[in-house]
């Protein structure tokens, strides 16, 4: 009798088992439905099950259950730490591997802006949305998972990795990524450790030796740099300034061959620098940027918000994580993500109309890679979060295709819808600020300072015809 009790109890637990592998996390009544049996019996499995296995969320009525799993045997849970200004990490919480693809992180810190309003019992159905940008992306991605895929048997693009890649990525060599979070104890120690070791700085006199050496050395797979996303070849550094105060930087860098496009790709480094001038003296918060040039390369230097003085950091999260978490629409413009964002209370009404600000001022530069991971935001416990300074602004519609071909044609911004009128009069005057600084700068190419001037021209134009 007790043996037929007990095998029919063991089919029973596997059976759970399968179901909690399949569908995630189950409260006792969903389990006791999908199995056909009384919620006691339930329980009774779930005791079996033992504290290594068995998650439970919650308490009384609302508890449910999960199923946990290893990854890569690096075990199944993780803590997670977000760095502050000063370089001290602080524990955020605890990160989970669920079975049927689900994560769940228990938080130590109260950030009610984590889980939102989608997931208030901290279950994600995929890597949180949080953790998203740590993801190897863009020209330092690719250079990471060079370095990296080989050693943790990942795939060589990392756009094909998994959730268990990038995790088991963030374990090992996740201690200097885009923002502030580090994922384990190896990693944090690592953070703690290089506090006591001397930084390794350029001076800010020496850039143009040390520069073109950097760059060379990334383009030749040499240099590992960090996972900031973005397509354009880049590098990061740390420069030490006269009086011996650190500055952490992404610098971008141009072809140095001669050839036609080389030569764009410099004169849209100087127009980033110029873009991001003209929002500033428009009080939009921008990136702050410095051109140099040497070694037949041009270089676009920008101070990293991500970072502060030699050790500290700042949380960072771009809008196509946050969209695709919560609302799932990033193929539209900015304009409608601010509608979201200010409608859902995720930020104020004074950064909305300065994303759909930037949103007109793109448009009338000839930006045409305006999506939303050239957005950001700086994360915080409660919303609205702040809108995180200006990036990428660049006139991509000038960028040589895969042939090196470039276009020359004006620009042709649309026409803006009445309710727009005044926001996208105040973007068309920096605009216009921007054409024709532009056109007088020495440092781009005199085709591009003569296209430069055309487009003031078609901006102002459009400023007489539609402004109000």
């Amino acid at each position: 009798m007790n043996s037929h009790y007990y095998l029919f109890m063991h089919s029973l637990g596997d059976r759970l088992e399968l179901e909690l592998r399949r569908r995630g996390v189950l409260a006792a009544r969903e389990a006791a439905d999908a199995l056909g049996i009384s919620q006691p019996t339930v329980s009774r499995l779930f005791a079996g099950m033992g504290r290594q296995r068995l998650l439970r969320l919650g308490a009384g009525r609302s508890t449910r259950y999960a199923l946990m799993r290893s990854v890569r045997n690096l075990g199944s849970m993780w803590p997670l730490y977000s760095v502050a200004a000063d370089g001290s990490p602080h524990l955020i919480g605890r990160l989970h591997a669920l079975e049927a693809g689900q994560w769940y992180l228990a938080q130590d810190e109260p950030w009610d802006t984590l889980r939102g309003s989608a997931f208030r019992d901290g279950v994600y159905p995929g890597l949180p949305w949080f953790v998203f940008d740590l993801r190897p992306q863009g020209f330092l991605g690719r250079c990471f998972a060079h370095n990296y895929a080989p050693p943790l048997g990942a795939p060589l693009d990392p756009r094909s990795w998994a959730d268990d890649d990038v995790v088991a990525a963030l374990l090992q060599f996740g201690d200097d990524l885009p923002g502030n979070l580090v994922l384990g104890e190896p990693m944090v120690r690592t953070v703690q450790m290089r506090i006591e070791k001397d930084i390794e700085a350029i001076a800010a006199s020496d850039r143009a030796g040390k520069y073109p050496a950097r760059a060379d050395a990334m383009l030749a797979d040499e240099w590992p740099g960090s996972s900031a996303a973005g397509e354009q070849p880049k590098f990061t550094a740390c420069v030490r300034d006269a009086a011996g105060a650190f500055r952490r930087v992404i610098v971008k860098f141009s072809g140095k061959g001669g050839r036609p496009e080389d030569r764009r790709w410099a004169d849209l480094l100087v127009a980033e620098h110029v873009a991001n001038t003209v929002l500033r003296e428009g009080n939009i918060p921008s990136s702050d940027t410095t051109v140099l040039e040497a070694g037949g390369r041009t270089f676009l230097e920008s101070t990293r918000f991500d970072r502060m003085g030699a050790h500290g950091r700042r949380g960072l999260v771009s809008l196509e994580a946050m969209d695709a978490a919560f609302f799932g629409q990033i193929g539209t413009p900015w304009t409608g993500a601010a509608d979201r964002l200010r409608g859902d209370s995720w930020i104020s009404g004074e950064d909305a109309e300065r994303l759909a600000l930037l949103w007109w001022f793109g448009t009338l530069i000839g930006n045409t890679d305006m999506h939303y991971g050239n957005v950001s935001l700086l994360p915080g416990p409660a919303r609205p979060l702040a809108l995180a300074p200006t990036y990428d602004m660049v006139p991509m519609q000038y960028r040589p295709d895969i042939e090196g071909r470039c276009s020359d044609d004006p620009v042709n911004p649309a026409p803006p819808p009445p309710e727009a009128a005044r926001l996208w009069s105040r973007a068309a005057d920096m605009a216009h600020a921007f054409w024709s600084r532009l056109a007088g700068e020495t440092r781009a190419s005199e085709s591009f300072r003569h296209l430069a001037g055309q487009n003031a021209r078609v901006v102002l134009e459009q400023h007489k015809r539609y402004s109000t």
